[in-house]
């Protein structure tokens, strides 16, 4: 876990093996997203997987067939669970012409917003949340660097 002056704790696992993630690096975009939303205290777990796995669980907590790249768990008391799909950020690197980091970095700003009361499940509240995405984005790219946060796994 790593723990920040504020007294958020942020512990990532990752259970993929599509790119090899610094974890350090993501912890620090969320504990820095978690300081831009005023979120002083609690616990946030981000667990790192494929499509397949969640594919599984997008069926099993929203009834939603496929994949998609985040879901956000509130169990309450400062704590929450975000899972973030690399695979999906790979896919929509390429898609939207970005980079996979960008992408994760992305979802845990969305996750996180999510956790703070935003949705998106009207084209009003979406609109909202894109705009919150883009500010919280631009504060985090003047704080630290994205880049070092993903690279390809070479063959063994």
């Amino acid at each position: 876990m790593i723990p920040k002056p504020a007294g958020v704790m942020v512990e990532v696992s990752n259970r993929q093996r599509r790119l090899k993630i610094d974890t350090h690096l993501l912890a620090e975009a969320a504990a820095r997203t978690l300081e831009f939303v005023g979120e002083a205290n609690g616990q946030l777990s981000i667990v790192l997987v494929d499509d397949g796995a969640i594919t599984k669980l997008n069926a099993k907590y929203h009834g939603v067939r496929g994949p998609t790249d985040v879901l956000s768990f509130d169990y309450g008391d400062g704590q929450g669970e975000l899972i973030l799909s690399v695979q999906r950020a790979v896919i929509h690197a390429t898609r939207f012409r970005t980079t996979p980091a960008r992408e994760l970095i992305l979802y845990v700003v969305h996750g996180i917003l999510h956790l703070h009361g935003f949705d998106d499940l009207t084209a009003a509240k979406r609109r909202r949340m894109r705009v919150a995405e883009r500010r919280v984005m631009v504060w985090l790219r003047k704080r630290m660097e994205f880049n070092g946060l993903t690279r390809r796994r070479t063959a063994q």
